[in-house]
């Protein structure tokens, strides 16, 4: 009998956040910046989805109704509204949804534009699964089945989330999916620019890119925000091409962009 999972998203709550959209204001889905919730309507998107997939009735009714309600419904699991949190939103079959607030972490984050100039956070190590992947409807969307990544974390030797550490998944092409808690952004040749880069293009300059969804991973939230800020493009990325020291970005919902480099 197959075992029950939740549909799933994991967001930064941060007070800090209004306000601070300025600059990156064509590309925020909220333009204003009213929600002290980073991207949410990306993660209520990514959650209805996932609901689709799995043909969960009772969770997308739940998950279509307006921003408004489901940010109050989100609201009521705060502990306390002037400070920083980490919540993990699961959402069942029936459309039953539950929030799990953690503290996190008051220190300042890139949470809207990678910036290279950015010399003093935590430079991650990023490490490539030694076994490939196998892609599916529980890479393709983030659920409460994760046995994959958790091996995958394991085999790297990552054993806490706290270590500034992350692994690249791979898939049976040999082809980068994702990270197991992030998305990954490589810098390579120009084959073709974002919107707003055509000089960069002329130029020939290197660009930033992140794996196609169709190598197996999923579409993360800061994945989606990357993509519409025109920071890179999507390309197939193949582990071997990797290089032992090359710096990298990473990026999820709760910490934003993230410094990396490539351990092999």
């Amino acid at each position: 009998m197959t075992q029950p999972f939740h549909v799933i998203s994991t967001l930064r709550y941060d007070p800090a956040l209004l306000g601070m959209v300025e600059g990156a204001r064509n590309s925020y889905p909220d333009t204003q910046c009213t929600s002290p919730y980073y991207l949410l309507p990306y993660h209520q998107d990514r959650l209805l989805s996932a609901a689709r997939c799995f043909n969960w009735t009772g969770a997308i009714k739940f998950l279509e109704q307006d921003q408004t309600k489901f940010l109050k419904f989100l609201d009521a699991f705060i502990p306390d509204l002037t400070k920083p949190w980490r919540l993990r939103i699961a959402i069942d079959k029936e459309g039953t949804g539950t929030v799990e607030a953690t503290m996190a972490s008051p220190d300042p984050l890139n949470l809207l534009i990678p910036s290279e100039m950015d010399v003093l956070s935590t430079i991650w190590r990023v490490l490539v699964d030694s076994q490939g992947t196998i892609p599916s409807v529980f890479t393709t969307h983030k659920t409460t089945r994760r046995d994959d990544y958790t091996a995958a974390r394991l085999r790297a030797g990552i054993e806490s989330p706290q270590d500034p550490a992350e692994v690249l998944m791979v898939n049976l092409q040999g082809e980068v999916m994702e990270g197991s808690i992030t998305t990954p952004y490589f810098r390579r040749p120009a084959l073709s620019a974002p919107h707003g880069a055509e000089q960069a293009r002329k130029d020939k300059m290197p660009q930033w890119i992140t794996p196609p969804l169709s190598s197996g991973g999923n579409a993360g939230t800061t994945r989606r925000f990357a993509l519409t800020y025109g920071f890179c493009t999507e390309e197939t990325v193949s582990a071997s091409d990797l290089r032992d020291g090359e710096e990298c970005w990473l990026s999820n919902g709760v910490r934003g962009f993230i410094r990396g480099k490539i351990v092999l």
